[in-house]
């Protein structure tokens, strides 16, 4: 007999099966191969992490290299000592403003009137805002109002009294974010905007990073912050003119201690002084007898008129004062020791001492805002520095200046000096592979040796 074949859809759930099967394991591939293309993303992706992270060591260690060998050079310079060139421990540092390593290389740029320069800023090519007066303070633009000025100085000094349109603790507790007065010096420009009524943008100007350089964000109107006019020049609002790194040195110019006037020997002024044993008794009695004596007024009055007045003192006879008023007067030379080798004091050798304006390296405009010199003075001054090479090598050298009497430099003398020993480092190191670039800024600071780096920043 025979058997029935088995109906033909018995075949169909085998074939289903197959293609279940088929259509399983292409899904196995298609997921293996994004789980694989996910690795290898993931897997390209850290190591362009690792390529940039690795870009970005290597910049920003030539950024420091940079660093280094303007410390080194100026360094170099100061154990040298003095060359009679104010403008030596610049140019030495500007010599290695550019170089390279492994792969990487840096640049060192400021600002000088206006114009990019190879080489580190000169601090003291700014006024130190923690020596300034109420009324130097009033003539710093952008507009700095009364009650600005007031809370500034109640921002520096060491009481708790407020000026009449100032701040102390009192309005600082009661803010939203309290703070508290540094009643001491200013350690940076940016403290400025914890001041009352002080507004951010006065101080930063175009220059919100305040590296003294016009970055691409800076000159590109409003499409990125700081909001900028475009016109190609940095405006740096209050940075521009301001600082507080800058120190005054407790040693002389000649790298000495300075010569304590109140206490030194006949020998010692003359030899420092380089003055006769007629003169050096002048200027002995004249720091012994005259009441209230500075050392400005070596340069105000004739050396004859202030030891007159010294005999006079004394209780000396008519005949010895007017023998005391023919003493031979101090050359300018002689002045510019009694001013750049002498103090009236005991110098303060771990005390921080703000510092005065630079007169080789500051701009007319700068020395304007010291109420004490008018415009057409600075002019004069900033004339006859461009006719010297090596610069001014002391204040007295600006009674050279046409137009300038020796009241005029008394009244000046203590605001300027001629050297400096901080400067500001704005370093760019750029990882040559990537073009990456990280910039590293440094104060560094000659005032005391060994010099020392201070106030490192890197972004």
């Amino acid at each position: 007999m025979t058997r029935p074949a088995p109906p033909s859809h018995s075949r169909r759930p085998r074939n289903h099966r197959r293609g279940f099967a088929t259509l399983l394991v292409f899904g196995v591939l298609v997921f293996a191969a994004l789980a694989l293309a996910m690795v290898q993303a993931s897997a390209f992706g850290q190591a362009g992490s690792g390529r940039e992270a690795l870009a970005r060591v290597r910049a920003e260690w030539a950024a420091r290299a940079g660093v280094e060998a303007a410390l080194a050079r100026l360094e170099a310079e100061v154990d040298r000592g003095d060359q009679g060139d104010a403008f030596g421990q610049l140019e030495a540092m500007a010599q290695v403003a550019d170089g390279d390593l492994e792969g990487s290389t840096w640049r060192v740029r400021s600002l000088q009137d206006g114009r990019e320069v190879a080489g580190p800023e000169d601090a003291a090519a700014k006024i130190n805002i923690n020596r300034m007066t109420r009324d130097q303070l009033l003539t710093i633009e952008p507009f700095m109002t009364e009650d600005v000025a007031d809370s500034v100085l109640d921002w520096i000094d060491a009481d708790d009294d407020t000026r009449e349109l100032g701040a102390e603790i009192g309005y600082y507790k009661g803010l939203t974010y309290p703070v508290e007065p540094r009643n001491d010096v200013m350690r940076s420009v940016a403290e400025l905007e914890l001041v009352a009524g002080v507004d951010p943008k006065d101080v930063r100007g175009e220059d919100w990073n305040l590296n003294g350089i016009l970055d691409p964000n800076e000159d590109d109107g409003d499409a990125s912050w700081p909001p900028d006019n475009q016109d190609g020049i940095l405006d740096r609002g209050w940075s521009g003119v301001l600082t507080t790194y800058s120190s005054e040195s407790p040693l002389a110019l000649s790298g000495q201690e300075r010569l304590d006037l109140t206490v030194a020997s006949l020998n010692d002024i003359v030899s420092r002084l380089g003055v006769t044993q007629p003169q050096g008794q002048a200027v002995r009695d004249s720091v012994d007898h005259v009441q209230g004596i500075r050392q400005t007024d070596f340069v105000r009055y004739p050396l004859g008129t202030l030891n007159r007045q010294a005999a006079r003192n004394q209780g000396k006879s008519q005949q010895e004062q007017r023998q005391a008023a023919r003493v031979q007067a101090l050359t300018n030379e002689q002045i510019g020791k009694v001013l750049d080798e002498c103090s009236m004091g005991s110098a303060q050798l771990a005390t921080f001492i703000p510092g005065r304006l630079n007169v080789n390296t500051c701009d007319a405009k700068t020395m304007e805002f010291l109420a004490e010199i008018d415009p057409s003075l600075a002019d004069a001054i900033i004339a006859e520095r461009s006719g010297r090479s090596n610069g001014f090598t002391s204040v007295a050298d600006l009674l050279e200046v046409d137009g300038m009497t020796r009241q005029n430099l008394a009244d000046i003398a203590e605001l300027l000096t001629t050297r400096s020993s901080v400067y500001v480092v704005h370093s760019k190191g750029r990882d040559e592979r990537t073009g990456l670039e990280v910039e590293v800024s440094a104060v560094l600071d000659a005032s005391t040796l060994p010099a020392v780096k201070r106030e490192v920043r890197v972004r």
